[in-house]
């Protein structure tokens, strides 16, 4: 081995060691990054020139993705439910607004770095491309056209709330038209910039592209499901003051509603046409490569760490660990088993008893939901020891890919299983219930979490192949056994028997009850099922 190579082992190793022990390494950073960063950036792990590592966010964000379109999907398909319309309908404009906003800050910080390091600090390549042009003059055709649209609302706003009090929603939409405006005209002139480019890897313009996209999606999603929103508030208040204002033949009411057949449709178009261009110029799918020689200089370090270690005493040790700590492992696993079992059949007594309708029906359904609240607390709290076991134990896997056929399928369970809990939020809320809202909203923290936690740890391994992480295997036999003990109640007793069902009641439309238990209750049987068959297989990986 040449000097020039020891030279560059050496400062490898140097490297390698600071990394591995620097300050987030400390047991209190490990636990901040399992509990505040793993779960919102988990994906695969890569690796800069510097030797830096990061993880490209490719698991977490796209459930992420999914959980905000179901709540886009659910809260705007049910306004025509009486209660709490409004809300629901605010509450989609605000998560809009705050998409669009992180969007525009995060262009403006990489506008501010352009002008800083230069061009090639955010481009990678030019783009080998025949329409670039032709697709931004379109983008901008169909872009001022939404954007005249939003300035004639705005417009007319503004002329009825001279002389009226508008309400919640009114209020909401008056800012959410402007943010629409500032992040249409920022969308626009960043997308026009870097057309003829390929854009790199990084954090900043990976959250701010990954966050466009996924307003775009789902402000088109919410245009097409709410329809004519003046309309719309003309039906909840006819009698309002607003709505009398609405009505009237201002020059503003005009131009609306001789725009709305030509400018709204044109807010589709450049909706799916930026999302379009921003998937040529910025792609999640790309691969990071290390360069050759510092990928050459891993290897030997890897080589010769390997050549120094005794083989005979590493069987030895090994050995001699094994059969001391086997019995240790196999209580640790007997008593989660034992501890997951006794805990799920508790909840199952419990629909076995609303089932055969033995009691006060009302009474047990509360019993049950507080239950089924407290089991997937602890499911949480588990979820957050095995990201930090993962932290602790375990390395990532540094070869970039994406997720394969069978996630896709598993996440768009995952979908499903979502929207359910909305609509049995949106249920509860109409029932006053609040152990009912309470635990629609965890099922949605906890069954995120234990996605992102799966397939991220299906993309992990032991730091050392003779580790035996007791802990890790404990958590993972508990979600295991949870999920099969939330599949046995779905399938037999959920779906079978409508008195254990929370959403029959006179208020919630039969409509929408129906979707919920005839097309996303089977969805989400099997998304417990594909739950507990894949934590088994990955309890099957660390147990080796």
């Amino acid at each position: 081995m040449t000097g020039d190579n020891r030279r560059h082992l050496s400062y490898t190793n140097t490297f390698t060691l600071n990394y591995r022990f620097s300050p987030m390494d400390s047991w209190c950073g490990k636990l901040l990054t399992s509990i505040l960063l793993l779960p919102f950036i988990a994906g695969n792990y890569r690796r800069r020139q510097n030797g830096s590592g990061y993880y490209d966010c490719i698991i977490s964000s796209r459930v992420l993705f999914l959980v905000v379109l179901s709540i886009v999907i659910v809260f705007t398909a049910s306004k025509k439910i009486p209660s709490h319309s409004e809300i629901r309908l605010g509450f989609v404009l605000i998560l809009l607004s705050l998409l669009m906003i992180f969007a525009v800050i995060g262009f403006c910080v990489q506008g501010y770095l352009v002008h800083k390091h230069g061009l090639q600090y955010i481009v990678a390549a030019r783009r080998n491309a025949s329409t670039p042009k032709l697709q931004v003059v379109f983008l901008w055709l169909f872009g001022l056209a939404s954007a005249f649209y939003c300035a004639f609302f705005v417009s007319k706003q503004i002329e009825c709330s001279k002389n009226t009090a508008g309400g919640y929603l009114w209020n909401i939409l008056f800012y959410f038209n402007i943010i629409l405006l500032l992040c249409l005209f920022s969308q626009m002139f960043v997308i026009t910039y870097f057309s003829p480019y390929e854009l790199k890897q990084t954090h900043l313009v990976n959250y701010s592209m990954s966050l466009l996209l996924v307003a775009n999606v789902c402000m088109f999603v919410y245009v097409t499901l709410v329809g004519e929103t003046i309309l719309f508030v003309i039906d909840r208040n006819p009698d309002s003051d607003i709505a009398n204002c609405l009505e009237n033949n201002s020059t503003i009411s005009v131009l609306l509603e001789k725009s709305n057949p030509i400018l709204k449709p044109n807010f589709t178009e450049f909706c799916l046409l930026s999302c379009t261009i921003l998937l040529e110029i910025w792609s999640p799918m790309k691969e990071v490569q290390l360069l050759d020689e510092e990928t050459s200089y891993l290897e030997i370090g890897g080589i010769e760490h390997t050549e120094r270690l005794p083989l005979l005493s590493n069987f030895t040790a090994s050995e001699h660990r094994r059969s001391g700590n086997e019995g240790k492992r196999t209580a640790c696993q007997l008593i989660t088993l034992v501890f997951s079992i006794t805990a799920g059949l508790g909840l199952i007594v419990c629909y076995v008893v609303m089932a055969m309708d033995i009691g006060n029906i009302d009474y047990m359904r509360n019993v049950a939901e507080i239950y089924e609240l407290a089991l997937k607390v602890i499911i949480v709290l588990a979820v957050f020891i095995g990201f930090f076991c993962l932290v602790s134990y375990c390395t990532p896997d540094t070869s970039p890919e994406d997720l394969k056929p069978s996630e896709y399928v598993y996440l768009l369970s995952a979908f499903g299983l979502f929207m359910m809990h909305i609509c049995e939020g949106i249920g509860g809320d109409m029932s006053f219930n609040n152990a009912f809202m309470a635990t629609s909203i965890l099922s949605i923290v906890q069954n995120y979490l234990q996605v992102v936690f799966l397939l991220h740890a299906n993309r992990c391994k032991k730091s050392d192949p003779r580790l035996k992480i007791h802990l890790l295997e404990s958590i993972l036999i508990f979600i295991m056994i949870c999920n099969f003990i939330f599949w046995f109640n779905n399938s037999f007793l959920l779906s079978e028997f409508s008195i254990t069902r929370m959403l029959e009641h006179d208020n919630f439309p039969t409509e929408l009850s129906s979707v919920v238990y005839n097309v996303l209750l089977p969805v989400s049987v099997f998304f417990r099922f594909t739950s507990f068959l894949e934590y088994y297989a990955t309890f099957e990986k660390y147990n080796k």
